[in-house]
Parts: structure tokens; C-alpha cells; sequence
């Protein structure tokens, strides 16, 4: 505040008027964070106006100036303007080595870890899903939406060829041989893409290995986990599968859109993918679909594909971190996950499938499966994440095992290469 000097008294009674107006001007303005995120598309950005414009009226202090992008533009734009301190003061960041592991190498985002253990965070998210908006064991984020990825089932080709849903990997098997044998393909499936062969690999490893088994492959810490036991029996049933004939013939050079329209078309009993298709399920498919978790021989070892959306962060440039954590608390609330399941999206908090009878069932079945896998902390990992290059390496490496070209030991030993290039021995 500027100081005032000595005058007459007349000036001094002026003075203070005007300074008086002005403390209640500055009393009334408002702290105004900037907002990023990548829900740019309808109903989820039309979900996100919704709940700033809660948060506003429950912090009438607080102005939220929201942008959106697309994740290619956050990926490109959002590490230069954090550092250059021209950027968000919240923004959504990807989990990964290669983003989060990025900016948090380089201080650039808020250690959530005392907001987490004094709001209880704990409570409110299972511990694999805690793990998945951190990095190496801290909390930096607050996710607002989740991935699971389970079998979609034609439902009208189940009950035609007498299936009930398995609940041991042995059924699932017994299913896929029948199924096989009925003239029909047992799992739809398309890997020009690449990434569609990553899960297909990674839904047998999660349920060939143990929780620790898992968290170690994810962790960062020095060791062969990929070339455990466990990596290569999933690598070689995947290997089994091929040449059984259980997958789409020619699957190699079709594309994951593709492979989603001949799905529909009714002649193939499963697709394994995440829940971001249902909508596509309920619209397009002529028949009813159901979902169901990947099954596995030891409840010890049930564990899903999937986690947390991309979690909101807070810049550490951000002039305003009080009010910014104001935010991911309110994003971590139950009204918050309620806004997202109203919308039939999958909230990253798990939400009572009972709540939502008069939704469709398919979404009541993955509401369920979320529910159920979070319950006994089995929510797994979406595994390129490890590394900067992992993604190209793994999909590359499954695109080869696929097509026979390599032995699941070759597999493997390309993962513990790229891990170890990255994570090397001390």
C-alpha cells in the first residue's frame, strides 16, 4: 500500500474515503486460477462447466477461467509454459515416465502427499488407484473418471451356445474352445494399431502374476521383473491362442475401429477392450452386450487392466496453491463422481451400480466389475507407462509374437531390455 503523507486535515479525510473504497474493492475481487484440461468433447465437457460453476458457488472468492486441448496439444504446449510460469495453475497431466515423471523430475508440479493424508484420500480412492494419479509412491493428482477393461459379450451368441460367465481362467478357456468349435471367433480382435495387442498381452499377465509381482514391473526399482516366470507363461497362452484360431483371422491388419464394427456384426462372442466403448456398444451393436472382468484360476491373483483417468495437477509456479488444492479436493468429492455417473461415465471414486437401476445394464455391469476389482485392490496398470519408449517397444515386440516371428523368452527378454535402459542396475 502506498504510503500517505502528511497534508491537511481536509486531505486526510478525503484520503481516507478513497482508501476505504478501495480496501472494499480489493476485498471483492476474486482469485482467479487458470484452468487446462483435455475434456474438450461434448458431454464430458459440458460435465466440467458444470462442476466449475459448483465449485464457484461454493468459493464465491474463487474464479476458474477454464481452457480446453486436446492431450497431443497438452503434450505439446504444457511442459515450455509451466516452466516459462506463463502457464495453468491446474492442468490435467498425463501418468507416465514420460509426463509426469518429467515434471516431477524437474519440480514443476505440487507434492500432494500431506493434502492426501489430511483430506484422507485414502477413503475415498483404493490404493492402486491412489498409486496410478502419483508417481513412485507420492500423490501429485486428483483423477476424475476411470478405465477398466474387461470382455464386451454378445449376449444373444452366450445364451445360443449355452454359456454361463466364467468365473476361473480354466472356464474362460473351455469357453473359447467351444466357441472355437461352434464355427464362430471366440475374441474380436484388430492389431494394426498396436496398442490393442499391449492389452491383450498385458490382461493374461495380470492375472498370471501376484499384486507384488505386478507393482515391481511398475515401479522403477532395479530387477528382472519382466523376465519372470509369469511374464513368459502369459506371453506364451497369448502364442497358444494365435495358434488355436481363438482370435480374428487376418487380426494383424485390422485396425481397432475396424475390428469394433465387425464385432457388431454378430459372429464373434468378445471383445476385450476398455469401457470407453460402451456408447458405441449401446448404439451401434444390434444386439444386448454385457461386460465382465478378465477371469483368473487364483482370486489371489484377479487384477484389471486400467485405473484412473488422466489426474488434475497443480503447477508449482502457480501463485495461488491454496486455492488451486481447493479444487482437486472438490474433484476427489462424492458430487463430483456423482456428476460423472449421471452422465453413464465411469467416476475414478466407485459409485453403487444400485444407484443407477434405470441405467442400461451394460453400464450397471461395469459399474459393478469397477466396484468389484477396487474392492479388492486388484485395479492393475496400463503398462507402456513404465518408460519413455516402452509403448513402441512392447507393441512392436507383441506384433511379433502375435505373428510367431519371436519365442515368449525373445519377448520378454525385449521388455527387461527397454526397463533396463531406463531403470538400469546399480
Amino acid at each position: 500500500m502506498k504510503k500517505i503523507g502528511m497534508a491537511c486535515l481536509a486531505c486526510l479525510l478525503t484520503a481516507s474515503a478513497v482508501w476505504g473504497a478501495g480496501s472494499q474493492e480489493a476485498q471483492s475481487e476474486k482469485t482467479r486460477l487458470i484452468l487446462w484440461d483435455q475434456y474438450y468433447r461434448g458431454v464430458e465437457s459440458t460435465i466440467m462447466d458444470g462442476l466449475v460453476q459448483e465449485f464457484e458457488a461454493e468459493n464465491p472468492d474463487i474464479d476458474i477461467v477454464r481452457e480446453t486441448k486436446t492431450l497431443d496439444d497438452l503434450k505439446l504446449v504444457l511442459k515450455m509454459s509451466v516452466e516459462s510460469g506463463t502457464g495453468p495453475d491446474i492442468m490435467q497431466l498425463n501418468q507416465g515416465e514420460a509426463d509426469m515423471g518429467a515434471f516431477v523430475k524437474a519440480g514443476l508440479i505440487v507434492n500432494m502427499n500431506e493434502t492426501a493424508a489430511k483430506e484422507h484420500w485414502e477413503e475415498i480412492f483404493s490404493e492402486a488407484t491412489l498409486k496410478a494419479m502419483g508417481y513412485q509412491g507420492d500423490y501429485y493428482g486428483i483423477a476424475t473418471t476411470a478405465e477398466v477393461v474387461g470382455f464386451f459379450y454378445n449376449k444373444k451368441l452366450f445364451k445360443q451356445l449355452g454359456f454361463s460367465i466364467p468365473k476361473t481362467f480354466k472356464e474362460l478357456e473351455d469357453i473359447l474352445a467351444a466357441t472355437k468349435k461352434a464355427g464362430y471367433t471366440p475374441i474380436n480382435f484388430g492389431n494394426l494399431d498396436g496398442w490393442t495387442g499391449i492389452h491383450e498381452f498385458s490382461a493374461l499377465q495380470h492375472v498370471f502374476t501376484t499384486r507384488t509381482e505386478l507393482d515391481d514391473m511398475m515401479s522403477g526399482k532395479t530387477g528382472n521383473f519382466w523376465t519372470a516366470d509369469a511374464n513368459r507363461k502369459a506371453a506364451t497362452k497369448l502364442q497358444e491362442w494365435v495358434k488355436a484360431g481363438y482370435f480374428t483371422k487376418d487380426f494383424s491388419g485390422i485396425g481397432y475401429d475396424d475390428s469394433a464394427n465387425m464385432f457388431f456384426m454378430g459372429d464373434s462372442l468378445f471383445m476385450l477392450t476398455g469401457n470407453w466403448l460402451m456408447g458405441e456398444m449401446l448404439e451401434n451393436a444390434p444386439f444386448e452386450v454385457g461386460f465382465f472382468l478378465f477371469p483368473a484360476d487364483d482370486a489371489a491373483h484377479l487384477k484389471a487392466i486400467g485405473g484412473p483417468g488422466i489426474p488434475f495437477v497443480i503447477s508449482s509456479k502457480s501463485e495461488h496453491p491454496e486455492e488451486a488444492t481447493k479444487f482437486l479436493n472438490f474433484l476427489a468429492s462424492k458430487q463430483t463422481a456423482k456428476a460423472w455417473a449421471d452422465q453413464m461415465m465411469l467416476p475414478a471414486q466407485t459409485v453403487s451400480a444400485s444407484d443407477y437401476q434405470d441405467s442400461p445394464q451394460l453400464y450397471q455391469d461395469i459399474l459393478r466389475a469397477y466396484n468389484d476389482i477396487n474392492k479388492i485392490n486388484g485395479m492393475g496398470y496400463y503398462i507402456d507407462w513404465i518408460t519413455p519408449t516402452f509403448y513402441d517397444t512392447c507393441a512392436a515386440a507383441v506384433q511379433q509374437l502375435t505373428a510367431l516371428e519371436i519365442t515368449p523368452q525373445k519377448f520378454v527378454e525385449k521388455l527387461q531390455a527397454d526397463y533396463n535402459s531406463y531403470y538400469p542396475a546399480k
